[in-house]
């Protein structure tokens, strides 16, 4: 099943494409779907032979530099739904139960009220929170339980029930783009979007280095193949000058010279061969993140410096880059995002004005007391006419009161569903802070903000034009180095014919071969490194235009979450 919280790498270009520039509702959601972040698998360097674009698919899945980027996205999501929860309700709840003894009173002249006892029982439910309106509601319930004997010596018991629903809409300071919640959502789908663009430009990067990498490995193959083939030629000479010597027709003297050569071409052989080992390292530390795993394979890069010459726009170039660039379009969102905060500190001039209403019901109950006197029941008490307050024995009513009907809560509820008790209110409340300087002084700043970001984003573009037209006249440059380099080989291998040639007619001196051998292998060199130099050169370019992705076939596919 596929995670639509990665984005896909689509290399053989099956998949559709969305726009250049990611809109709010099309944003990179994560990672590579070759980059999960916890991995069953990944895929492993071959020893021997491997193309390049072996390298750069190895890459993509196992670079670590890549991975570690791939968590902005993810870190950039999460950060995007703890926005959101400020709209999330909150429920609240309360019980309390309790018990309470009121102290009698005692009147000498008449009678004595005696202690009362209540017991209560309350319990209450809240959901309270805020609407993508910025109207923030709560929503109460609330019921109560009271029974007891009161200071009379009777009982009592009630039921109270109450809903209430309140409403709180800002009008000017707070509403819309004023509204903090608002203002963060966005800046965090920005960053959300923002941290996408992050991946992207790593893939980039790893593309390049990976070609780079790979153009540098063949160029130093094809150097240790030189510097071999001239040591072998060094010692061959060598071998040979010391059988002319055995026969005697060569003085001994030449000797020394002749070994101090293939002693300096062996010193030469293994610095290429450090170099070369140097630059596999350097392959397989982009492809992999286990190099304890990779230190002993053979890498033997497929492919020969072939350079064609290419013909190059810079408006073109331009184009590519001003349009395609991640962190172009990087500081695109940066102004968006400076926009967001100069409307937000905007709103924060006009005063507090907020809409509030309320509306509510309320239910209750009572319990029915009568009163027993005689076997029969009264609605009231009946007196004793010969009560006596001097008299503490003589008691001041005869009737007995008891409950005849219970309190409930159905009643309660009744009158709430009726709607029988209803309450509601509206009005308007006005703040107006004097002489409001922290929201003058913030909208200021925001608008400083905003030309600053103007001012980067040119001073950007700027800077982009002026790379990609660098770029371009390097890769010119190292063209045409190709072929003068070449022409300097050719003469070079002239050179060195007829020097041997002279040298065997005795018109020439091994000091003078040897010096021309040397001057050869270095225009041999210099031929190759122009070569992958150039090659570079278009791989730097591409990577400036961010058309590297293209160039090879693979497309970052955005989805919505």
């Amino acid at each position: 099943m596929q995670n639509r919280c990665f984005p896909q790498i689509d290399e053989p270009r099956l998949m559709s494409h969305t726009p250049r520039r990611m809109s709010l509702k099309h944003i990179l959601l994560a990672i590579l779907i070759g980059l999960p972040l916890a991995r069953p698998s990944a895929a492993e360097i071959p020893d021997g032979p491997i193309t390049l674009e072996q390298c750069i698919k190895i890459a993509l899945e196992n670079n670590l530099n890549l991975r570690i980027t791939n968590y902005q996205p993810r870190l950039s999501k999460l950060g995007l739904d703890g926005a959101y929860s400020s709209y999330d309700p909150r429920f609240s709840t309360g019980f309390s139960d309790g018990h309470r003894i009121s102290k009698g009173r005692e009147n000498p002249l008449e009678f004595t009220i005696p202690t009362s006892e209540t017991d209560s029982f309350r319990h209450n439910y809240g959901l309270n929170g805020l609407l993508p309106t910025d109207t923030r509601y709560t929503i109460g319930f609330n019921a109560s339980e009271t029974t007891g004997i009161s200071s009379n010596d009777e009982p009592f018991g009630s039921y109270g029930a109450g809903f209430s629903l309140r409403l709180t809409q800002p009008l000017l300071r707070g509403a819309w783009s004023g509204s903090s919640v608002r203002m963060n959502i966005k800046l965090a789908k920005q960053q959300v979007e923002s941290s996408g663009l992050d991946v992207k430009q790593q893939i980039i990067q790893t593309v390049g280095s990976v070609e780079r990498a790979f153009y540098n490995l063949i160029a130093d193959r094809q150097n240790l193949i030189i510097a071999e083939n001239s040591l072998k030629n060094a010692q061959e000479d060598l071998r040979i000058m010391k059988i002319k010597t055995d026969v005697g027709t060569e003085a001994k003297t030449r000797l020394p010279q002749l070994e101090a050569e293939v002693y300096s071409r062996q010193a030469s052989l293994i610095s290429v061969r450090n170099s070369f080992t140097t630059q596999v390292n350097t392959l397989k530390s982009l492809m992999t993140d286990d190099f304890a795993t990779v230190i002993d394979k053979e890498l033997s890069p497929v492919g020969e410096l072939n350079p064609v010459q290419t013909v190059f726009s810079r408006t073109d170039s331009w184009d590519k880059a001003l349009n395609n660039r991640p962190d172009i379009l990087k500081s695109t969102i940066a102004l968006e995002r400076a926009d967001i905060r100069l409307k937000f500190n905007k709103n924060q001039l006009y005063p507090q004005l907020d809409l509030i209403g309320s509306y509510g019901l309320s239910g209750s109950d009572s319990a029915d007391i009568m009163h027993m006197y005689d076997g029969k029941a009264y609605a009231n008490r009946v007196y004793n006419p010969e009560f006596n307050p001097a008299d503490p024995n003589s008691k001041r009513f005869l009737s007995k009161p008891f409950v005849s009907r219970a309190a409930a809560f159905n009643p309660t509820f009744r009158d709430i569903r009726r709607g029988d008790y209803p309450n509601y209110s509206v009005g308007l409340q006005l703040n107006i802070p004097i002489p409001n300087r922290s929201a003058r002084a913030n909208y200021k700043t925001a608008q400083a903000q905003k030309e600053t970001a103007i001012l980067q984003h040119k001073r950007l573009e700027q800077s982009i034009m002026i790379d990609i037209d660098s770029l371009i006249r390097s890769a010119e440059s190292s063209f045409e180095r190709i072929e003068s380099t070449r022409l300097a080989r050719v003469s070079g291998e002239l050179a060195v014919q007829n020097e041997r040639t002279l040298r065997d007619e005795g018109a020439s001196t091994d000091f003078v071969v040897l010096r021309a051998e040397r001057d050869l292998t270095s225009r041999r060199y210099s031929e190759i490194r122009a070569k992958a130099d150039y090659l570079i050169a278009l791989v730097r370019l591409a990577e400036a235009e961010a058309s590297i992705l293209d160039k090879h076939g693979i497309n970052v596919e955005f989805v919505e979450e």
